[in-house]
């Protein structure tokens, strides 16, 4: 299924995760830093700046394709009172319903699950008004009033009347106050009306000024009108900026309520789609901030079918499982033959348990033997040692079920828990398993002491702080495998403040804090809606996933590279989505992915050729660009085109040259190659167009007329294909 990460800004789920470390985004998932189960994680405006509300922020994202079956509208924001101070925060809430589908062939494999944005920002944020806005994006606009003469027509130019030269001067433009309105003033437009300006028919707007940009000079105060230039070029009209499910949740009228929908009256909704912004929220301590709660639940019975891949799915992109202890070896290049890593003749074995994606690792064959380059262990590895795992084998790649079943009876009960045992086991068999500092071995005792704690058979205090710092452990294996924990266990949205879950809580900080306990109760209850959506069997407990990294395992990349043909495919695809719509010109484009690789279709480095691997040393020998040597699809060289590429895909290729390997990064460099002719200056549609089809020159845009008759011969023969329907 399609996938988007919440947030623009992000090349892949990796970066976006690896932003939100060092704030409280992440460290909610699970358990909260107070003590209680957490089933979502945070998003906060330091690392989604662009989804905070204003002109030309992008907005959070749908991360999936899927139906809203609920949603919580404020009008406002819903205020609790903490000592004199009455505080603000969102209750708005849309819940989207969506099915993963991983094989259509095998569909009882599929998994039903939800997405809930929770405290995303109310209707008011927007400030949707019956009144047009605008935003001044001239650097400094004229500012007109009305003309003093007599005859002057305020109401302008009806459309489409040509006025005669000699009444002009009742048409004319409002007079120059010889002031301005600074860029990035947002107005409300009162009135258009067109006027004559130096001779020609002009547009422009009455305004009312809203908002000035701190400290800019301008001509109008907040709240003063006067007239502006309407020309597209120096104000941007603020079209509707409500998300869709909004604007039908504002059709209907219902605020600060729960809505349920079904069946017909469900609304549709696509990845990518607006689903709304961060959220202003003020705390009783500490400086308000922009936020939102995301979470992903399930309450389908396929779910542990789901993680083992019963059904055998083949389809994907796969990882390569390593384990600690294992042989490392380095490649020699002048012999192409590898020799055991090590110091001082002892050999150095792996160092933990990874999942590394089959793209990001380098393949090598030799000795009738496969090796695969482990970045993360900066060695090599023996096939043997490495197994390969499909992309749904999600078990195998460490999601891992927990179960608990058991309601809890207070919010205190977290710590107490079985499913946070099991946490702990694993954790410390993966601190065990890191043998590459001390601090891992130190962890390692920590980790035992406490499984041996969470007993629930004692009533031994066990510290609920200590319990979340070391679920939350910096360590990447110890972060992966949280990540990648599915734990089945009740929700926090169904119980209200006053319910005995939260009770004792309570009551218990209102002997300290009473002030506190007032305000939390009254943020509880404001916040509750499952017991509202029937869809929802809100009395059991549902299987909560890590947003952001099960729906990423579970994605499907737009390509898949891991044959020939479905490579055939993908350049099939990507060419047409480029604007190669004749089948000349894909036609061409595979015959020379044809002769570039060998006939793998798989991207290579220039060298190399089937049976054949040339050494580093050879290529730093012989090729005067190295190390920017041909890489690819086709076989992009020299500094500069990797510098051009870089900047075109956001992706430094200047430093890691290898990255022109990804089989995404490959794809995107042949088209557009032959696109824009980056290669030689000569453009694919020079020779291969509706009015002409050389495919024997055509090979200028690669490398002269090298192999062009061969090239030609393999044009013709993948058109005979595409002709016939293949590969649409």
């Amino acid at each position: 299924m399609k996938v988007v990460l919440p947030v623009d800004g992000y090349r892949s789920a990796t970066e976006f995760m690896a932003a939100m470390q060092g704030s409280e985004g992440d460290t909610h998932w699970l358990m909260k830093k107070a003590e209680h189960w957490h089933g979502g994680i945070h998003l906060y405006n330091s690392f989604a700046s662009n989804a905070v509300f204003k002109p030309d922020s992008h907005g959070l994202k749908c991360m999936t394709d899927g139906q809203v079956v609920a949603w919580r509208l404020n009008d406002n924001y819903q205020t609790a009172w903490f000592k004199k101070k009455m505080l603000k925060f969102s209750s708005t809430f849309v819940l989207i319903k969506s099915t993963c589908t991983p094989d259509e062939d095998k569909p009882n494999n599929a998994l039903d699950f939800y997405t809930l944005w929770m405290q995303i920002a109310p209707l008011s944020e927007y400030g949707i008004t019956d009144t047009p806005t605008a935003t001044v994006t001239a650097s400094a606009l004229k500012i007109r009033q009305d003309t003093a003469f007599s005859d002057w027509m305020r109401n302008g130019i009806s459309q489409g009347i040509n006025v005669p030269r000699d009444a002009f001067h009742h048409n004319e433009a409002p007079q120059d106050t010889h002031t301005t309105l600074p860029r990035g003033s947002v107005v409300k437009i009162i009135q258009e009306a067109t006027f004559i300006l130096n001779g020609r028919q002009a547009p422009f707007i009455f305004i009312t000024v809203v908002s000035v940009p701190e400290g800019a000079k301008t001509g109008l105060s907040v709240g003063e009108s006067g007239w502006i230039s309407g020309l597209d070029k120096f104000v941007k009209r603020q079209d509707i900026t409500l998300p869709a499910w909004m604007q039908e949740a504002r059709k209907r009228g219902v605020f600060n309520q729960v809505v349920t929908v079904s069946g017909e009256d469900a609304l549709s909704i696509k990845a990518g789609d607006v689903i709304g912004h961060l959220s202003l929220n003020e705390q009783p301590y500490g400086n308000p901030h922009y936020f939102c709660h995301l979470e992903v639940f399930s309450q389908d019975s396929r779910m542990k079918d789901f993680l083992t891949n019963k059904a055998g799915v083949r389809k994907g992109v796969a990882v390569l499982h390593t384990v600690a202890d294992k042989i490392r070896w380095q490649h020699r290049d002048k012999d192409n033959s590898f020799v055991v890593a090590g110091v001082g003749g002892d050999p150095s074995p792996t160092t933990a348990e990874r999942y590394t994606p089959e793209t990001q690792c380098r393949r090598l064959e030799a000795d009738g033997t496969t090796w695969y380059y482990i970045p993360d262990e900066l060695a090599w590895m023996a096939a043997e040692d490495v197994e390969r795992v499909n992309q749904f084998d999600l078990e195998k790649r460490g999601f891992i079920p927990l179960e608990q079943e058991e309601a809890p009876q207070s919010i205190f009960q977290t710590p107490k828990e079985s499913w946070l045992r099991q946490v702990f086991g694993r954790l410390e068999e993966l601190a065990r398993g890191e043998t590459r500092d001390m601090y891992s071995c130190s962890y390692t005792a920590k980790y035992q002491k406490l499984v041996k704690k969470i007993d629930l058979n004692r009533d031994g205090i066990i510290d609920a702080g200590e319990l979340w710092r070391f679920l939350h452990n910096r360590q990447s294996h110890i972060q992966y495998q949280v990540q990648r924990l599915v734990v089945k266990h009740h929700s926090e949205w169904l119980k209200d403040g006053i319910s005995a879950l939260w009770q004792a809580a309570l009551n218990e900080q209102a002997k300290k804090y009473p002030d506190m306990a007032l305000f939390n109760r009254d943020f509880i209850n404001k916040l509750v809606w499952m017991k509202d959506v029937r869809e929802i069997r809100s009395s059991e407990a549902f299987w909560h996933m890590h947003p952001v990294v099960f729906l990423d395992a579970i994605k499907a990349d737009e390509y898949d590279f891991s044959t020939r043909e479905s490579t055939i495919r993908a350049i099939v695809a990507e060419s047409r989505k480029q604007g190669f719509s004749l089948n000349t010109q894909v036609a061409y484009i595979l015959a020379t992915v044809k002769r570039e690789t060998g006939d793998t279709f798989r991207p290579v480095r220039e060298g190399d050729w089937v049976g054949h691997t040339s050494t580093d040393d050879y290529r730093r020998t012989h090729y005067r660009y190295y190390p920017y040597y041909g890489r690819g699809f086709v076989q992009i060289t020299w500094d500069y085109n990797y510098r051009a590429y870089s900047e075109k895909l956001g992706i430094d290729l200047v430093a890691d040259p290898d990255k022109t390997l990804d089989p995404y990064i490959a794809l995107f460099i042949l088209i557009d190659g032959f696109k824009n002719g980056v290669f030689t200056g000569k453009k694919l549609t020079d020779y291969v167009s509706t009015t002409k089809t050389d495919f024997y020159h055509a090979r200028r845009c690669i490398n002269g007329l090298d192999h062009a008759e061969q090239i030609k011969s393999f044009a013709d023969n993948f058109l005979s294909n595409l002709d016939a329907g293949e590969w649409q």
